[in-house]
């Protein structure tokens, strides 16, 4: 599968975010820490998922932790989209507890797709 950088993201002390076209889809890798830190960069993965008209999957395997701030990143991308629902790959509990609560299961698909689109491949952000 080829991918290509959409947006190069951001990789901080704590947490990381990237964009890219894989395939069919414009994929959303995110790692480490997702919270306040990371939210210009987060707001600016927003608009560059979007741009691309791509349905759109957002691969958090690599997330520890998750604040507000990430979870209404989900919900902007969900809100935004032409689907109206992102699906999200290799979510950890913090990242399934956070979408429970706050009762986005309709905007928000979690799935496992071990050889998905969303897993190809650990997050890595610019340097």
């Amino acid at each position: 599968m080829t991918s290509s950088e959409v947006f190069s993201g951001f990789a901080g002390p704590a947490g990381r975010v990237r964009v890219e076209r894989a395939g069919g889809h414009v994929v959303v890798r995110l790692g480490g820490e997702v919270d306040a830190c990371l939210g210009p960069e987060l707001g600016r993965g927003v608009e560059a998922a979007l741009a691309t008209r791509l349905p759109i999957l957002v691969q958090a395997r690599e997330v520890t932790f998750m604040d507000s701030t990430g979870l209404g990143f989900l919900a902007r991308l969900a809100s935004r989209s032409a689907e109206r629902r992102i699906t999200v790959t290799g979510a950890p509990d913090v990242v399934r507890h956070l979408v429970h609560r706050a009762r986005l299961e309709g905007m928000v698909e979690l799935v496992d797709l071990p050889d998905g689109p969303g897993d190809a491949g650990p997050a890595q952000g610019s340097s």
